[in-house]
């Protein structure tokens, strides 16, 4: 690993002073200019580079009037090309961030909600107890169909189960991610997450779901049954170990009288706590009473 980087004032916070000369952290013109020339996304506005056109007047930093409207009309065109990129085709404007893009296979395009069912198909899970491998033999694009997790966006890629190699369906790319290298616990939280999962035909005839939800599904339901005292407050669940099948985790209370303590769940009770996860999105599904919970023992 390379050595940290200095920085030419002494501690972080005393950029913030500015000097009589009108620099940060009491530095000279010579200092500024070499630790600018340091940080490479300092030197340039508008793929110009300011520095050597500024100039101090004794109260206020200037620049020459023709560059500042160069830089004002720079601004003023950068705005209307992103004003023009959040337009979809029925003219209704996008959010600032480009949540309207759109990856499609001929390029990115911008779509609303609504435009983006219209042009996408919605998947009836035709191939639901389909092997990926088969599938991908089989040529269908998963662009063709709406991401059947968002209801928002035209599918990026085929998602399938990892374990057991079934298709679970079509999924933008964003949630696509979110399932593959997101954090479980919130995946699990997102409406329909569960259900995706259970589109492979081994978890849900397994009642299960991949391992890498399990400490998910533990956590959660130790942080809704698992109390300090007589505090009503949920703790904070995060697993500290897991070896010879048991997983530990640490709770935490943030109440009046705060505490940490420690509980063990076992496979056993690890494998009976994501059934009964898996039998009561089941249950919502079909509007079914929920079954109880099963209890872990410490």
């Amino acid at each position: 690993m390379g050595s940290p980087r200095r920085y030419p004032y002494e501690e972080w916070g005393d950029w913030r002073a500015i000097g009589g000369n009108g620099l940060p952290g009491g530095l000279t013109w010579e200092e500024f200019v070499a630790y600018s020339s340091q940080a490479r996304h300092l030197q340039n506005i508008a793929g110009t580079r300011p520095l050597q056109l500024l100039a101090w007047n004794g109260e206020t930093w200037l620049l020459p009037r023709a560059y500042t409207e160069f830089l004002d009309r720079w601004e003023q065109r950068e705005g209307e090309l992103v004003d023009q990129a959040r337009l979809c085709r029925c003219g209704a404007q996008g959010p600032y961030l480009g949540g309207w893009r759109r990856n499609t296979r001929t390029g990115y395009v911008t779509m609303c909600p609504p435009c983006a069912g219209e042009s996408s198909q919605l998947y009836t899970g035709h191939l639901r107890g389909v092997l990926y491998d088969a599938h991908r033999r089989r040529g269908t694009r998963a662009d063709d169909y709406l991401c059947r997790l968002c209801k928002q966006s035209p599918a990026a890629a085929w998602d399938h189960c990892h374990e057991h190699g079934y298709v679970r369906g079509p999924l933008c790319g964003s949630c696509n991610t979110r399932e593959g290298t997101g954090l479980p616990y919130y995946f699990l939280r997102l409406e329909g997450a569960a259900l995706h999962l259970l589109e492979c035909r081994g978890c849900l005839e397994q009642r299960t779901l991949p391992r890498r939800f399990h400490t998910a599904v533990v956590r959660a339901h130790l942080e809704q049954t698992e109390r300090h005292g007589r505090c009503p407050r949920e703790p904070y669940a995060r697993e500290v170990e897991h070896a010879h099948g048991v997983r530990r985790f640490e709770l935490e209370c943030s109440g009046w009288h705060a505490s940490r303590w420690t509980k063990d769940v076992t496979a056993p009770e690890t494998a009976a706590l994501v059934q009964a996860f898996v039998d009561a999105a089941l249950a919502a599904r079909e509007g079914r009473p929920s079954p109880g919970p099963a209890t872990a023992a410490g």
